[in-house]
């Protein structure tokens, strides 16, 4: 019976560890197919919309990529009234426009800013609750042309 009984907090333990690493690493591209072959790594992927989106946290730096021209990244945040600070900085040359709004997430617009090159913006946040960042080049959704993919740093301050 002891035997079975260390059996069984060892399992669990393993388990444990094996779940909690599971949790700490980014969601991996599940849909490689849709992405261009000279796709940049990024580890938020898949994040094409609210729902697979990943929370982020206040004052903590964000890699990822806008990798094809349909490709839209979508970032959850929880926050309460006050000032939202965001930066944003491209990680390649590319000239390509990108679209970067912040929404309430029963789909109010609370800031839309077009960008070709680096930027930083505040915003007001009006109420508490759910917000989202979308990133994306302007006619993601219309146009048919491929793009070199667009890696990007960026940066949110918010009250939690």
């Amino acid at each position: 019976m002891k035997k079975a009984v260390i059996s069984l907090l060892t399992l669990a333990v393993a388990l444990s560890a094996s779940a909690s690493a599971f949790a700490a690493e980014p969601a991996k591209n599940m849909k490689s197919s849709q992405k261009a072959a000279a796709s940049v790594t990024d580890p938020y992927e898949p994040n094409d919309s609210v729902e697979f989106a990943p929370y982020i946290n206040s004052n903590v730096s964000y890699t990822a990529a806008i990798n094809h021209h349909k490709d839209v990244d979508f970032y959850n945040f929880y926050a309460k009234p006050g000032s939202f600070n965001f930066a944003f900085s491209r990680q390649s040359t590319s000239s390509e426009p990108i679209v970067i709004w912040v929404k309430k997430q029963s789909g109010g617009q609370v800031e839309r800013v077009r960008i070709t090159g680096n930027t930083s913006f505040s915003v007001n946040i009006p109420e508490e609750g759910q917000y989202h960042i979308q990133i994306m080049a302007p006619d993601a959704l219309l146009d048919n042309r491929p793009i070199t993919p667009i890696p990007y740093t960026f940066k949110a301050i918010f009250n939690q």
